[in-house]
């Protein structure tokens, strides 16, 4: 599966490079919570995009609205999640070897009933706005700005909800400390079934949003599974902000290259650039804690400081 088998559809242009961003942390922004915080390898992320782009199909044919189905696609992704997280995945957060066996098995029932419902024939979800428009001299596509405005406002609010409000305390008291968290009366079930139904309503509106610049069959999901696994590691499992930068340097990294050698060889780099960041953050993080603490013990040790200390140490006479 090629790392950026995502972007493979988007034309090459300097409005791509944008897309292509946001594309990388969209599809990566539901995992940030199912593997990021539970850790679990959820490899059924995919199927919930698959959720989310049949979801817009159906209501369409049905309805001939796509708007309601890509408004629908959360919905129905979060109600299969919390029968899959209460059903199977609830006794198996503490077996990693375990739950990846279900989710894989899972996302291959998912997929399986995809197709006896549709058959592998490919299908389209229509642009619910059509056309584009100029900007700086390029052509941009309204349906793509959409894409990444939408990114960037998931993006904001997940971060509001993990930051702010009870529940997102109660959720990094979860994930970091479990028994603590339940002596201090947090139910830690609900909590992680409302984490993972959070996460898998993302990817379900994140797929309805993607396939309409794509074609749609029930091999959509597998289409960006690796890249958001890759986005995911590469951020740092539970770091929102690293995700973030991780699908910068990815997705940015392979529009750029995209300009000046072949896509095949553009895969390569980012590959190679993937496996180096993870190898080498860890390493860059701890240069830069201990540059920071250097700095701040320099501001604690200032000309005063000394001077302060030895004032404060002096005897007193008289």
């Amino acid at each position: 599966m090629s790392v950026v088998a995502a972007g493979s559809f988007l034309p090459i242009d300097s409005f791509n490079v944008v897309v292509l961003i946001a594309v990388f942390t969209l599809i990566a922004l539901g995992l940030h919570f199912t593997f990021g915080l539970l850790n679990v390898v959820n490899l059924a992320h995919g199927e919930f995009l698959l959720i989310g782009a049949y979801t817009a199909f159906q209501v369409q044919e049905t309805t001939g609205n796509v708007v309601l189905g890509i408004l629908l696609a959360p919905v129905v992704a979060a109600i299969v999640a919390i029968l899959m997280e209460r059903g199977i995945l609830r006794s198996l957060y503490d077996r990693p070897l375990d739950s990846l066996l279900a989710t894989f098995g899972l996302a291959v029932i998912i997929r399986q009933t995809v197709q006896l419902i549709y058959s592998a024939n490919p299908r389209s979800v229509h642009d619910a706005i059509g056309g584009s428009f100029a900007l700086a001299g390029f052509n941009v596509p309204w349906w793509r700005l959409v894409v990444v405005i939408a990114t960037v406002g998931l993006v904001a609010l997940v971060s509001a909800i993990l930051a702010r409000t009870d529940f997102g305390l109660h959720a990094r008291a979860t994930v970091r400390n479990p028994a603590l968290a339940e002596t201090m009366g947090i139910n830690v079930g609900v909590v992680r079934a409302a984490l993972f139904a959070l996460g898998s309503a993302i990817a379900g509106l994140a797929g309805a949003l993607l396939a309409p610049i794509n074609t749609l069959d029930p091999q959509f999901g597998l289409l960006f599974l690796v890249n958001s696994f890759l986005v995911v590691i590469l951020g740092g499992q539970g770091s929102l902000r690293g995700l973030v930068v991780a699908a910068v340097v990815l997705g940015g990294s392979l529009s750029l290259l995209q300009f000046v050698i072949s896509t095949v060889y553009a895969q390569i780099i980012v590959l190679v650039i993937a496996i180096l960041g993870v190898r080498l953050r860890p390493v860059l993080a701890e240069r830069i804690a201990a540059y920071r603490e250097r700095r701040s013990s320099a501001r604690g040790s200032g000309p005063g400081s000394a001077g302060k200390a030895l004032t404060a140490e002096a005897p007193r006479h008289g």
